[in-house]
């Protein structure tokens, strides 16, 4: 069975009525549920009443932390009351939104303290209605200190970098500067410059802010 076997059955269109597309649609659900595990941010499906439906795997890591989100006997918690009544107040205006089939206003944004805030940023959630599917919404979780390093392999390919290019790129993403870059790699910091230039030509872009921000766009948050 699945880690989250409790949960799969949310993955589930409604049930077909010959044996073998019933076979189809267990084998899509729990591939979907695998595909969803690979994802770097959590992703949740909770019904009307703030109770999970489904969790892959970062989120289940997420709420066994009880570090700003949880779930409780009555649904997901969050770690004050008041925090609680906004994150189910936000699952219930989402719920509205999809009753109304109103897409402009479907998805909604909120912050989420920490069990200690004063030491890490708070857990940054973002409500989707999922149409054809009442009462059920997605809510996807950021954890901002949870850096994931860029792919070498996956700019390299998008962008047509050489090896030495790709790992300039990816630990520019990762936040480190250009002298550091340099030492990281073993080259002298005029040659970082050199390939730092032959990026901006690459990925047309112009700064080292702008091409960090596409890096980061490009490269999906998977494991």
């Amino acid at each position: 069975m699945p880690a989250n076997a409790p949960y799969v059955d949310a993955l589930h269109t409604p049930a077909p009525s010959r044996t073998e597309d019933r076979h189809d649609a267990d084998v899509s659900a729990v591939l979907l549920g695998q595909l969803l595990d690979q994802l770097l941010i959590g992703v949740i499906l909770a019904d009307a009443d703030s109770r999970l439906r489904y969790a892959n795997r970062e989120a289940r890591r997420i709420l066994a932390s009880h570090d700003g989100l949880a779930e409780g006997p009555d649904g997901l918690r969050a770690s004050t009351a008041a925090s609680t009544r906004r994150l189910r107040h936000a699952l219930a205006l989402t719920g509205l939104a999809q009753a109304s089939d109103d897409g402009a206003s479907a998805a909604r944004y909120l912050s989420l303290p920490r069990s200690d805030p004063s030491m890490r940023a708070p857990l940054l959630l973002t409500f989707s209605a999922l149409p054809g599917s009442p009462g059920r919404t997605a809510i996807f979780i950021d954890v901002p200190e949870h850096r994931h390093p860029v792919s070498r392999g996956a700019i390299a390919e998008v962008f047509g970098l050489t090896p030495r290019e790709a790992a300039l790129a990816a630990l520019l993403a990762d936040g480190h500067e250009l002298r550091d870059c340099a030492g990281l790699l073993a080259m002298g910091e005029g040659t970082a410059r050199n390939h730092l230039k032959h990026l901006f030509e690459k990925t047309m872009k112009h700064s080292q802010g702008a091409l960090v921000a596409q890096l980061c766009r490009t490269v999906g948050p998977y494991r």
